[in-house]
């Protein structure tokens, strides 16, 4: 009777553990309970040895748009997960890559995900969505396997609405309207404006070589780890969209 007690409690503990931390107000706790759910509803036994690529999380309501929470969710569940023991794949650094995000959000997950597992290694992909639900947020991830578009294991959770979430997905309004406003596209042939670009990435840490306004392969490399990382196309390509994320001032 006290072994099956035992064995009643170790079963329990781990998911109603997580289960108590889906009321965080901090992306960090509600990303290492979403994690555990998820490990604990996985339908098959993953890979350890395999990778995983993280995709933003997007809003329900417009679910081809992120946001800087979107991001942050995508980056710190995969963290989670390497806690777990499981392989990440940084999208960031992970190039050339197949998984080119042609949307901003969840839509990234149709962007040929089949060619994504054939071509490098990826076993799933982690994304979600984030929706307002009676003054909190409802945060849902999933893992989904690319071969076949099979849902592996899902899970929710509720974040609560602090000043820093709302600061979050505020800016993503000024993102998402981009292009609805008139501006003078820089050139990059042009010492002194490849040079402010070198500047921001450099900021940023994504660019290490010299600042002298050449913008050579380091430079596109740098740049399309930042578009990565704003979940655009993982390319060197400079639009006004590209240019107002990386410098909002001009």
């Amino acid at each position: 009777m006290i072994r099956c007690a035992l064995l009643f409690i170790m079963l329990c503990t781990f998911p109603l553990h997580a289960m108590a931390q889906c009321g965080a107000s901090r992306v960090d706790m509600l990303s290492d309970s979403l994690a555990a759910n998820l490990i604990s509803n996985l339908q098959v036994r993953l890979d350890r040895s395999a990778l995983i690529m993280t995709a933003p999380f997007a809003d329900l309501h417009d679910v081809k748009n992120t946001s800087p929470l979107g991001r942050i969710l995508a980056e710190e569940l995969g963290n989670a997960f390497t806690r777990h023991g499981y392989r990440l794949a940084d999208t960031r650094v992970f190039m050339p890559s197949p998984y080119s995000l042609k949307e901003q959000g969840e839509t990234a997950l149709s962007s040929a995900p089949d060619q994504v597992g054939a071509t490098s290694g990826v076993q799933t992909i982690l994304s979600g969505t984030y929706a307002m639900v009676d003054g909190g947020l409802r945060i849902s991830a999933r893992l989904v396997r690319p071969a076949d578009h099979a849902v592996l294991a899902a899970a929710s959770c509720r974040l609560r609405l602090t000043e820093e979430v709302r600061e979050l997905l505020a800016a993503s309004s000024g993102t998402a309207k981009v292009p609805a406003f008139p501006a003078t596209l820089m050139n990059l042939k042009t010492k002194a404006d490849a040079k402010l670009v070198q500047q921001a990435l450099a900021a940023q840490g994504l660019y290490k070589g010299k600042i002298d306004g050449l913008f050579g392969k380091r430079s596109k490399a740098a740049l399309s780890r930042f578009r990565a990382s704003m979940a655009l196309p993982a390319t060197p390509a400079w639009d006004l969209e590209t240019q107002a994320a990386l410098l909002p001032t001009t």
